[in-house]
């Protein structure tokens, strides 16, 4: 955010917008993250959230830019190592950044505002890991033709699977989907 000439921004009324937000929607879903009601929470009037941010999407883009992304491994490492680290990150998001009830309320596309600028932060990362998917096919880790998304959406959709089935991800859990998953990415021995 830029600043604008005057006072100084107090750090400390953006750290309470920025908690009110992300504590509206990891315990209400998106529909609760809405100028009024980070105003109510945060306890900072609605016109300095308005300084801040012109509209609601611009709140709900900023909310989002609060997720932490984690650097992509180290290129060197084994593709076992980099599938491992993929699911954690699918893990994180949904148990720790977003919360359960907001995925659902994503698949629901009940907020659509917030469904597409998560959607386009999600699309940014894969498109990343696709950089990575093609440095690891050079150097003949992954077979040619290993596609980022489809890798990427697997691994969202056996986390969401073992949440819908067991209500957690199970111990060794992991490890399955790992084996399933090199079996399909890596490369023949022989070729």
């Amino acid at each position: 955010m830029a600043s604008s000439p005057g006072r100084p921004r107090d750090r400390s009324v953006d750290e309470r917008i920025s908690r009110a937000a992300l504590e509206l929607l990891r315990e209400q879903g998106p529909e609760a993250v809405h100028i009024d009601g980070v105003a109510t929470r945060s306890g900072v009037a609605r016109t300095t959230i308005y300084r801040r941010f012109r509209n609601r999407e611009a709140l709900i883009a900023a909310t989002i830019a609060l997720f932490g992304e984690e650097p992509f491994p180290a290129a060197e490492l084994p593709v076992e190592d980099k599938l491992r680290w993929l699911l954690e990150q699918v893990r994180g998001l949904v148990e720790e950044q977003l919360g359960r009830g907001v995925v659902a309320a994503v698949l629901a596309d009940s907020d659509p505002v917030f469904s597409a600028a998560l959607r386009a932060r999600l699309t940014r990362r894969l498109k990343a890991l696709q950089g990575q998917i093609d440095a690891d096919v050079a150097e003949g880790r992954i077979r040619r033709g290993a596609d980022a998304e489809a890798l990427a959406g697997l691994v969202f959709g056996a986390y969401l699977g073992e949440l819908l089935q067991y209500g957690r991800a199970r111990p060794g859990w992991a490890d399955g989907v790992i084996d399933l998953l090199l079996r399909g990415i890596r490369v023949p021995s022989g070729s």
